[in-house]
């Protein structure tokens, strides 16, 4: 098992068997985890990443930038729609629009 899984597992999984045991101090594994971890290597499908030009809290604009220079593949492309938000694609019909009006094409094209 990769250390990430063995962090994840030791922090998350193994604790809530039993929730008197759930320690935050068991979390410090889990600071330092890479959802992309070797995106640079295995992600080599075709990629359209959607996100909104507007930073939110937490940091999905920034991801979405990250995953993009990552990724393996050399066939992708990043969406960037002006004046949204993260949470803006999730049930805003402009946003949502906007975002079709790219993928739908996409999709066409590689699936």
């Amino acid at each position: 098992m990769e250390a990430a899984q063995q962090a994840f597992v030791a922090a998350v999984v193994l604790p809530a068997r039993d929730a008197t045991s759930f320690l935050f101090s068991r979390q410090a594994r889990l600071v330092g985890w890479d959802a992309y971890t070797r995106a640079e290597i295995l992600l080599t499908q075709p990629l359209c990443i959607v996100v909104g030009d507007k930073p939110g809290a937490f940091g999905a604009y920034r991801d979405g930038f990250e995953l993009y220079q990552r990724a393996a593949s050399t066939d992708k492309g990043l969406v960037v729609l002006e004046g949204m938000t993260h949470y803006d694609l999730y049930d805003k019909p402009e946003a949502v629009s906007q975002a079709l009006d790219r993928l739908v094409p996409f999709f066409k094209d590689h699936l």
